[in-house]
């Protein structure tokens, strides 16, 4: 039998480690997403724990421009995180490259995001047998030096991504340390390069995904990067499309490259967006599905670059290497 929305909940709080003399906080916006509200805040009280919910009337996720920021109402949200020892946030677009993010966990506060569907939550929910392999592409990244994707398609790019101080993302779906920020569910690793550095060519390939627009790339498109940048989009009507949302924005930083990684859950599915309302999800599953090479645009908060568009790209059947040993090969984990 399917488990509730609360029960999800209270089993994800074990996996947190949330305790009964805690706060827990549940950002969330005005008439929005309010069954993950109450879920969060029983599931906190059937842990002994106290929770506050702090609502903004709204938070900006713009899909297109025109786009302002307005910041309001973000001072009031981190003074009442502030007084929490976690956060769960719950809004529709998610503070995941927001500086509110960078506040509440810098200030040592665990912090939670949580979009998709009950279904989808309880399916991929984490463990600590997916931590501890995600934690092990996370030093695989740490010693390297040099980051390298190639595939049959003709992609074939490398990114420096030497030195110790290489930001990692380690995300395995749960927060059980201070300071640190998860999206559930997730099952992926992923490093931001030394900026303009990486050099080469993206081919996609239909069935390659392209997230927020949850949907597959139908035909191959040809990305060539410089510098960190991209430079060129060929192919059909999905390079058209990626072309006319780049130069939309009419700023130059959404044509970086951020993030690059790996997904790493096995039971995450190529086919979600097929099976699911794709525009009901989030995206987490194909982000995550094991042996995709997940790269992204746009921000870069490690590169000072804070920009509102931002595209995830989980590719199929390419060939990971991290000082030529591979951790990804024709679309498989080699490991784990």
């Amino acid at each position: 039998m399917p488990k509730t929305l609360r029960e999800l909940f209270v089993d994800q709080f074990h996996l947190c480690g949330v305790q009964a003399n805690e706060t827990i906080g549940v950002i969330s916006e005005l008439g929005q997403k309010t069954e993950y509200v109450e879920a969060a805040v029983a599931a906190a009280r059937d842990l002994g724990a106290g929770a506050l919910v702090l609502t903004a009337s709204s938070l900006s996720n713009p899909m297109l421009p025109p786009y302002s920021a307005d910041g309001r109402e973000i001072a009031a949200l981190l003074a009442g995180a502030g007084e929490c020892d976690m956060v769960v946030d719950v809004t529709v677009g998610g503070l995941i490259h927001s500086d509110v993010r960078t506040r509440i966990t810098g200030a040592g506060k665990r912090m939670l995001f949580v979009a998709e569907p009950p279904d989808v939550l309880e399916r991929l929910m984490g463990s600590t047998e997916l931590r501890s392999v995600v934690e092990t592409g996370g030093k695989r990244l740490k010693a390297g030096t040099t980051l390298k994707v190639t595939s049959s398609a003709g992609t074939d790019l490398t990114a420096d991504i030497s030195g110790s101080e290489l930001p990692v993302t380690h995300q395995w779906g749960y927060v059980d340390e201070p300071g640190r920020w998860d999206h559930w569910p997730s099952g992926f690793v992923a490093c931001f390069p030394h900026d303009r550095t990486a050099e080469g060519t993206l081919v996609l390939q239909p069935g390659d995904a392209l997230v927020p627009w949850q949907r597959y790339v139908r035909e191959p498109v040809t990305l060539t990067v410089e510098k960190g940048f991209i430079t060129d989009v060929t192919g059909g009507a999905d390079a058209f499309l990626l072309r006319d949302y780049f130069e939309s924005w009419e700023d130059p930083e959404v044509w970086a490259l951020s993030h690059m990684g790996w997904g790493m859950l096995p039971v995450a599915r190529w086919s979600a967006f097929e099976v699911y309302d794709p525009r009901s999800l989030y995206g987490q599953e194909l982000r995550s599905t094991a042996g995709n090479f997940m790269w992204s645009t746009g921000s870069n908060r490690f590169a000072g670059r804070e920009t509102p568009a931002h595209l995830d790209i989980p590719m199929r059947n390419c060939t990971v290497t991290i000082d030529d040993v591979a951790v990804v090969r024709d679309g498989r984990l080699t490991e784990g």
